[in-house]
């Protein structure tokens, strides 16, 4: 499974998600599944069009393992701040729950 930072780059580069539709000629729904990663069927070229339109390299798309200590404690300020069942706390607690999981997969190889 693939863990995306497309939107967090998106919006770093101040871009919309029209914008990004315009710069890739993705749809939006497509855009915003992989974004909130609802999916992660995509392509290398969907890959290089959305790393283009970001002025990103690809491996830049994708959360690492080594992200998930900054993603523990942006989930203690989120649960702080909007509750622990809010939706932003669930989605990193998410986030983190996969990266876990892809860890624990790649040592049992």
């Amino acid at each position: 499974m693939l863990i995306f930072v497309i939107k967090k780059l998106r919006e770093r580069k101040n871009l919309s998600i029209i914008d990004l539709c315009e710069k890739t000629n993705l749809s939006r729904s497509y855009l915003t599944k992989l974004e909130n990663n609802k999916t992660d069927n995509c392509s290398v070229n969907v890959l290089e069009k959305i790393s283009d339109a970001l002025d990103v390299n690809i491996k830049d798309l994708f959360y690492s393992k080594s992200d998930i200590e900054t993603l523990k404690k942006k989930l203690n300020k989120t649960v702080d701040k909007y509750g622990l069942s809010s939706n932003e706390a669930l989605e990193i607690s998410r986030i983190i729950d996969s990266l876990i999981n892809i860890m624990n997969r790649e040592k049992d190889l």
